[in-house]
């Protein structure tokens, strides 16, 4: 019967996500399948990360979790190994961000055997009773090179065994600055591993640190918990097991490559004994318990010796200054208060020439210029060298101040600079990082965040303008990845002007192997025989204004719609138009399209925001009955409809709506850019794969599947304002109306 696991974490998050992060996952098996793979557990730091780097460490957890689970075991590899591997080959980005620093130690616990990698400086440590019960402990990262690797995540796994009465303990590295290693061990010898895991976690919290930390105890219990199976006695020592684990440590380097530089070392250092306290040590000791002993707590204050106290002296001092500091500031006043006095008096003087006062005033300002030159003067040769050095220094000390600022002012402008082209080149290869997770919504978002801080940056140098150019390209060969959006040549099929030079074609359908071109402001229809391709037109002068139109899947005839709320059939055997009837449930109905699915007529009507399903009748459709029950739906600037069981609506702003049996169900464009922008049609059908949407603002087919994630994009640069389409999906091929003429391009 198998061992009970005591398994215990403890975790605490910092003031600053930036400075330090950390993840901690474990994965507990639940089916039978998992139960023979065990527990898997990470624990990660990372210092100085960003966002995208934190979230990209998280994906890596993630998949080799799944990946672990989910891979078969080989006689040559387990399934941690050969996830390790693949991870290996994915993860450089994650040693890409050139400030930060990752701690990080991965693994699986299967029964007693345990298998581990990491990388940084993780701590982990095996707590085990010796021969006469006495808990020890022994550094498992102790002699092992530190797990930093350009080429690689993971340079090394680690396996062994933990056996029963053992404690596994794993943590960040800040952990041990606040509980070293001997106070865990007497921690979790005196308290179960859930009271140990809430007395370190509690005391971390108290902190308030910036710094987060993280930790994992795992213990195999020798008495059977109260409820529970028995456990399984190991007479195989701790000791044994931890050193058999170093002695299986293997390099993942070579695993996937021929060794270059050998094994990696193999060898554990001894347990380290506490170092004996020397006299003078052991009296201080004494000393300190016999106060205890005593009731009095030994301390390094003593006090003063002088009678008065400190208090009064700090007191003495602050008034002293608190009086100078006032007598010298009413002062400076003073004086600055009588200067602007007489200056205020002199210039009214100057200005009013009060009693004839001006020219004494006059008379007065040069006879005080004359004594200061006189003054001046008089002085010695070394005062007045004193003097204009003086003069110098000062506005050479203000000057310097000007250049300083100016240095200062450029080098702030120089190094947001560069921190906005840093950030563009990050954002760029986090777009592809997560190209690689599959994760396209988020690229694309992470490249116009890029292209937006491109626009910020300075336009006026010829190196900045080449430096721009050079991050545009970078994003927009991203971009075209991502946009999948293929320039075709289409062929022209058809000239409707070779017919008819006043052509107005704007719709295209197909009935057999016939497609054809019509226009509200056209009074000839354009017939193009596919097989042979002959050409012809025919007058519908008795049906003006056709709009829009559907094919049944059985090719047997064509709908028009002939007005706002009219309708006429084309007969393919007499090529002729006439006019059908049918009604509606509402009034002042507009039609903005319609589809014929399963013989059924599904006509939409945004002016009254509804569809409506009609059956054929001799004479042409019936009143129809109102399909749309969701009146919460808005379709009321709707342009096209497509019917394939479910109904999709094209809205005029690009949004497509999904409605199953009345009711509108979620869809959601997923990985197109652009969005659409007044787009036209819209087209699907019961067996086909996609959906098909027509953009003239983009001049571009849009590639869709049924579940809103783009495809395909197709343009041409020949296109001027495409306005209709035929989809021959089964075929692969897409024919295209554009300025009267019929292009033709395969899929």
């Amino acid at each position: 019967m198998p061992d009970i696991l005591e398994l215990q974490e403890f975790f605490v998050e910092g003031n600053s996500q930036e400075k330090s992060h950390v993840l901690l996952h474990i994965t507990e098996p639940s089916s039978a399948e998992e139960r023979k793979k065990g527990y898997f557990f990470a624990l990660a730091e990372i210092n100085n990360g960003t966002m995208e780097q934190i979230e990209h460490m998280q994906q890596m957890i993630d998949d080799l979790e799944s990946g672990y689970y989910e891979t078969d075991e080989t006689l040559e590899k387990n399934a941690f190994e050969t996830t390790l591997e693949y991870i290996n080959r994915r993860g450089h980005h994650l040693l890409q961000y050139k400030n930060s620093a990752i701690n990080c130690l991965v693994g699986v616990l299967r029964n007693h055997e345990i298998f581990f990698a990491y990388h940084g400086l993780p701590q982990a440590f095996l707590f085990y009773k010796n021969k006469e019960g006495i808990l020890e402990q022994i550094d498992i990262m102790d002699g092992q090179e530190q797990g930093e690797n350009e080429d690689y995540l993971f340079s090394a796994i680690i396996q062994g065994n933990v056996n029963i009465g053992d404690y596994f303990y794993i943590t960040t590295p800040h952990t041990s600055d606040f509980f070293t290693h001997d106070r865990i061990k007497k921690i979790v010898g005196t308290r179960n591993i859930k009271q140990s895991t809430e007395h370190i976690q509690k005391v971390l919290n108290d902190l308030n640190s910036s710094l987060s930390f993280g930790g994992i105890i795992m213990h195999y219990p020798k008495e059977m918990p109260m409820t529970g199976k028995s456990s399984i006695y190991l007479k195989k020592g701790s000791d044994a097991s931890i050193n058999q684990m170093l002695a299986r440590e293997k390099n993942t380097r070579e695993i996937m490559s021929p060794p270059f530089l050998g094994n990696l070392k193999k060898r554990i250092n001894k347990f380290k004994k506490e170092r004996p306290k020397n006299k003078q040590e052991k009296i201080i000791e004494n000393k300190k318990l016999l106060s205890k002993k005593r009731g009095v707590i030994e301390t390094n204050f003593r006090p003063r010796q002088k009678q008065e106290s400190i208090v009064n002296t700090i007191m003495v001092t602050i008034g002293k200054t608190i009086v100078m500091g006032v007598v010298g500031l009413s002062k400076l006043l003073k004086k600055i208060a009588l200067t602007t006095v007489r200056g205020l008096i002199m210039i009214i003087l100057l200005i009013t020439n009060k009693d004839n006062k001006r020219r004494d005033v006059i008379k007065n300002i040069k006879n005080n210029i004359d004594e200061k030159k006189e003054k001046f003067y008089e002085l010695p040769m070394s005062s007045k060298i004193l003097f204009f050095s003086s003069i110098i220094l000062v506005v050479v000390f203000f000057v310097s101040i000007g250049v300083f600022k100016i240095k200062e002012n450029t080098a702030v402008k120089k190094q947001t600079y560069i921190n906005y082209v840093q950030a563009v080149i990050d954002k760029k290869n986090a777009a592809d990082a997560s190209i690689i997770y599959g994760d396209n919504k988020r690229a694309l978002d992470l490249l116009q965040e890029a292209k937006n801080i491109i626009v910020e940056l300075p336009n006026e140098k010829k190196e900045e303008k080449d430096k721009i150019s050079e991050l545009t390209n970078n994003i927009d060969s991203v971009l075209l990845k991502l946009q999948k959006l293929s320039t075709i040549e289409p062929e022209i099929i058809f000239d409707l002007t070779e017919i008819n030079p006043e052509a107005q074609a704007e719709q295209l359908v197909k009935i057999d192997n016939t497609l054809i071109a019509f226009g509200k402001n056209d009074k000839l229809f354009y017939k193009i025989n596919l097989l042979d391709n002959t050409k012809e037109s025919k007058e519908h002068s008795n049906i003006s204004n056709l709009l829009h139109s559907s094919a049944p899947k059985e090719d047997d005839m064509i709908i028009f719609v002939s007005g706002d709320d009219t309708i006429a059939q084309y007969n393919k055997e007499s090529s002729l138009v006439s006019e059908k009837n049918i009604a509606y449930p509402n009034n002042n109905v507009k039609l903005a399209d319609i589809f014929i699915y399963n013989r059924r007529l599904y006509s939409l009507d945004p002016s009254n925001n509804q569809i409506y399903r009609h059956s054929q009748t001799q004479t042409g459709y019936d009143k129809g009955v109102v399909w749309l029950k969701d009146n919460l739906v808005d379709i009321k600037d709707s342009v096209s409809l497509a019917v394939d069981g479910d109904l999709f609506v094209l809205k005029q702003n690009g949004e497509i709506v999904k409605l199953t049996g009345g009711q509108k169900e979620d869809f959601t464009i997923t990985g197109l850019n652009p969005a659409l922008g007044n787009p036209t049609k819209i087209w699907t059908y019961n067996g086909l794969d996609n959906i098909y949407v027509l953009e003239p603002t983009n001049r571009r087919v849009v590639v869709l599947d049924k579940q809103g994630k783009m495809l395909n994009q197709y343009t041409a640069i020949t296109w001027q304002n495409p306005t209709d389409m035929v989809v021959e999906e089964e075929n692969k091929i897409i024919y295209v109306l554009d300025s009267n003429k019929v292009y033709k391009f395969g899929l």
